[in-house]
């Protein structure tokens, strides 16, 4: 069967959850061209930078911060965290250690504290806690694989905003750059996980973070705590990005995106693309031609080289979490399972789509989070 593509990007239908509009143009360019209408990058944009830099200003008058930033040494939230403290804002960063960052993440998250005069709490996991989740989502099928940490982030930022009365939260995400990841390829939820962990994990679950929808209703709600992605409302360009980092902070590249960590190179390089036929460059490309950053024609020609894997780290990560040789090959050609197959909050989202939309236009929760679940 031969993949329809996008006429605009390069999203093309190996996303199980994608649709075209009648000019054959995909879901997430309409996603991208609503997010650009709501963060155009000019000065008469009444959301604009400096409305959010001083409306966390004045929710922080009299407290040590305004707001938190998380940071995993990674370019995007290195940038995030330079740019509030560039535009005055006082930070408290956070790091979440899952057990698999690398030696150059950890020197980018030194020296960017230390050089920008910032506070750092770092938050770990139980290790044999945390590999018994991870092994759960392996035996489960589903590519999801990453989505305890990703949930285990999001949930720590809000717990330590409200812990500290900070009623902001940083987030490094940008549309303009990384695109909406589909929800077939990367989907988390504290339903989802539970189910996932129920059915195949075998530990209680002590020291993961995990936002349940009342966590996230209160945190929303009653503490009034918000979520800013400042990497929107910014040209965030990467090439120019990279070389102010590493004046500014002395800030390392580590070779590609997300490959700060060893286990999500890992899941990037082969597991999704030999399981899955998942390649996520084609979000991250296809973010930037959207962007005006590349051509379409320069995005399809990098996507005729195969993502490259290193067998050492394959090596590496099945023997950390414990898989005997035999055991991850069985892994690697049983079924390919998804999200829908499980428990998971979608049907309350689609069920509750008209409030989600309207909270969404209160600023209360990203816009993002309608037009990806609820849309």
């Amino acid at each position: 069967m031969i993949n329809k593509i996008c006429s605009r990007c390069i999203m093309d239908t190996t996303i199980t959850d994608i649709f075209f509009d009648e000019k054959g143009e995909c879901k997430y360019c309409k996603i991208h061209d609503e997010m650009e209408s709501i963060h155009p990058l000019n000065k008469s944009n009444s959301n604009n930078i400096d409305t959010i830099v001083l409306k966390i200003k004045k929710a922080g008058v009299g407290k040590k911060y305004d707001c938190v930033c998380g940071i995993s040494g990674g370019r995007d939230s290195s940038y995030t965290l330079l740019k509030a403290v560039e535009y005055g804002l006082r930070p408290l960063a956070v790091t979440v250690d899952n057990g698999w960052g690398t030696e150059i993440a950890a020197r980018n998250i030194k020296n960017a504290c230390e050089k920008l005069n910032v506070d750092l709490i770092r938050v770990t996991f139980d290790w044999d806690e945390y590999k018994d989740i991870q092994r759960a989502f392996f035996f489960a099928g589903v590519p999801d694989v990453d989505s305890p940490s990703d949930l285990a982030i999001y949930t720590q930022l809000f717990k330590t905003a409200k812990e500290y009365n900070i009623k902001y939260t940083l987030n490094g995400h940008s549309f303009r750059t990384e695109g909406s990841s589909p929800i077939s390829w990367s989907y988390f939820d504290p339903v989802y996980i539970k189910d996932v962990y129920k059915k195949y994990g075998h530990k209680k679950l002590k020291t993961i973070p995990l936002m349940s929808y009342r966590n996230l209703i209160v945190y929303t709600f009653v503490n009034r705590i918000k979520e800013v992605r400042l990497l929107e409302y910014v040209d965030y360009r990467k090439k120019e990005v990279d070389e102010i980092l590493k004046n500014k902070i002395q800030w390392e590249d580590y070779g590609g995106h997300h490959h700060e960590n060893i286990f999500t190179y890992f899941l990037q390089s082969y597991y999704f693309p030999v399981k899955f036929n998942i390649d996520k460059r084609k979000t991250e490309l296809s973010a930037q031609i959207r962007s005006g950053h590349m051509t379409r024609e320069y995005a399809l020609d990098q996507l005729k080289t195969p993502y490259g894997y290193k067998q050492e780290v394959v090596d590496y990560v099945i023997n950390r979490l414990d898989f005997s040789k035999d055991e991850f090959n069985d892994i690697m050609q049983s079924k390919n399972r998804s999200h829908n197959e499980y428990r998971t909050l979608l049907p309350i989202y689609k069920l509750l789509k008209f409030s989600i939309n309207l909270t969404t236009k209160m600023k209360l929760l990203p816009r993002i989070f309608y037009l990806k679940y609820c849309k």
